[in-house]
């Protein structure tokens, strides 16, 4: 049998020519009109009808990217060692030890001990290195966006087709289309509750950080009594001292100061992209 379509008788939609409802299956619902964007695009349904639906269409239905935007991590900067430690031994040391301790956060400048240690209890001094400070992190990211379209589903009884729209029908098979049309699922709601896992630096490491630590027979710094020592990641070292001054404060410089650096995380996303109130409708397939 030899089928013949009309001009008027194609329906235009969105540039494209679609086979119109000719007789519907008796498992179909009512003619619809769907139009599928962004939604600050989406045009108004023809008559002043209130929309049938509007919803979001993921891009993406079974899945979403499980990362975050990349972190990124600031340089590990050298600090200084606030920490020597006296032996009544010469090197390497041993029997009993005091500690000279500038304290956390120490910036080097001349800090006085509380008791100045005396000469006769001090052969020798075990230096800390320097050491990296931890990288500090860059903000939170946020979740990357759900790829979604806007949907506006119309209802079909209009006085002419609206422009840029799609004749379709809602299923009533199981969510599923007969052949010949095309599926598309669509949600009223999206709650997206996701968020970031906070950015992570992993252990500082690279750079070269020397210092210089000087210990005094006084409390303004003025009669050094060590030699000069310098010291290096990870150079723990031992010297010997012999002064008739006792250590009464200290100080240290940074001779070489280039930071290290951090292997930044990559932040998983947590949380759910919660769909609500799905909608199924079959498109007619274009000519």
């Amino acid at each position: 049998m030899l089928l013949v379509l009309s001009a008027t008788a194609l329906l235009a939609c969105e540039n494209e020519w679609y086979v119109p409802l000719l007789a519907p299956p008796a498992d179909s619902g009512p003619v619809l009109w769907m139009w599928v964007g962004a939604e600050d695009e989406a045009p108004p349904c023809i008559d002043g009808q209130p929309p049938k639906w509007e919803g979001w269409m993921p891009e993406t239905p079974e899945g979403l990217p499980d990362t975050c935007d990349a972190c990124e991590c600031g340089p590990a900067a050298c600090v200084l060692p606030s920490k020597v430690m006296t032996s009544g031994m010469i090197c390497p040391g041993g029997g009993p030890s005091i500690a000279l301790d500038a304290g956390a956060g120490w910036d080097g400048t001349c800090a006085a001990l509380p008791s100045p240690v005396q000469p006769d209890d001090v052969a020798s001094i075990v230096y800390e290195p320097p050491t990296l400070s931890p990288c500090t992190p860059s903000a939170t990211p946020q979740p990357p966006p759900v790829p979604a379209s806007f949907v506006r589903v119309c209802a079909g009884n209009t006085a002419q087709d609206p422009p840029g729209f799609i004749p379709c029908m809602e299923s009533s098979r199981e969510e599923s289309c007969r052949n010949g049309l095309t599926r598309h699922e669509f949600f009223e709601e999206l709650i997206d509750d996701r968020a970031c896992a906070p950015c992570e630096c992993g252990p500082p490491a690279g750079g070269r950080c020397v210092a210089d630590v000087g210990l005094y027979g006084d409390s303004a710094c003025s009669d050094r009594v060590n030699a000069a020592i310098s010291l290096g990641l990870g150079e723990e070292s031992c010297a010997d001292v012999s002064s008739p001054l006792p250590l009464s404060a200290m100080r240290a410089t940074l001779v070489e100061a280039e930071p290290g650096a951090c292997s930044p995380g990559a932040p998983a996303v947590l949380g759910t992209l919660e769909r609500r109130e799905p909608h199924v409708v079959c498109s007619f397939p274009e000519i």
